[in-house]
C-alpha cells in the first residue's frame, strides 16, 4: 500500500471522530455520494508532498479538503446552520492540534484547516461545502 493511501484511510478515521458530523452518515474517500448529509476526504492534486528534505529525511504535507452535501435555499437559517457546522469543524481541527490529538500517522506534527467552510458548488437545493486542510508531518528515510 502506498503511503498516500494509508494517510488518507488514517484522516477519514480521525475525521469520523468528529462530534459535528451526523453519526449515522458515512463518510468517503474521494467520493461524494449523490445525496444530502454526506462527507468525503479528498486528496488535493497538483502539490508538492515534501516540503523540506534533511539528511535522515524530510519534512512532508498532506492537503486535503473535507467536503459535504447540504441542502441549501434561500431558509437563511438553514445556510447560517450549514456555515456554522464547518466553523465547528475547523475549531475542532485547531483545538486537537492544540492539543496534539492527532491521526495515527508516525510523524504527524500538525494538522489544522487553510480556509473556513465555503460552497463549492451547488444545484436548485443543495450545495457542497468545502473546507481545505493541511497535515504536516516527519518521515526518516
Amino acid at each position: 500500500m502506498e503511503e498516500t493511501e494509508v494517510i488518507i484511510d488514517k484522516v477519514r478515521e480521525y475525521m469520523a471522530k468528529c462530534p459535528y458530523l451526523d453519526e449515522y452518515v458515512e463518510l468517503n474517500v474521494e467520493y461524494l455520494v449523490d445525496k444530502v448529509k454526506a462527507y468525503s476526504i479528498n486528496e488535493n492534486a497538483g502539490y508538492n508532498p515534501v516540503m523540506n528534505r534533511f539528511m535522515y529525511g524530510s519534512e512532508n504535507q498532506f492537503l486535503f479538503t473535507f467536503d459535504s452535501k447540504l441542502y441549501w435555499n434561500e431558509d437563511i437559517q438553514n445556510n447560517i446552520d450549514n456555515s456554522k457546522t464547518f466553523e465547528n469543524i475547523r475549531n475542532w481541527l485547531e483545538t486537537n492540534n492544540k492539543n496534539k490529538i492527532f491521526p495515527d500517522i508516525k510523524g504527524i506534527y500538525e494538522i489544522g484547516a487553510t480556509t473556513n467552510g465555503y460552497i463549492f458548488a451547488t444545484n436548485a437545493n443543495e450545495a457542497i461545502y468545502r473546507i481545505q486542510c493541511y497535515l504536516n508531518y516527519y518521515k526518516k528515510e
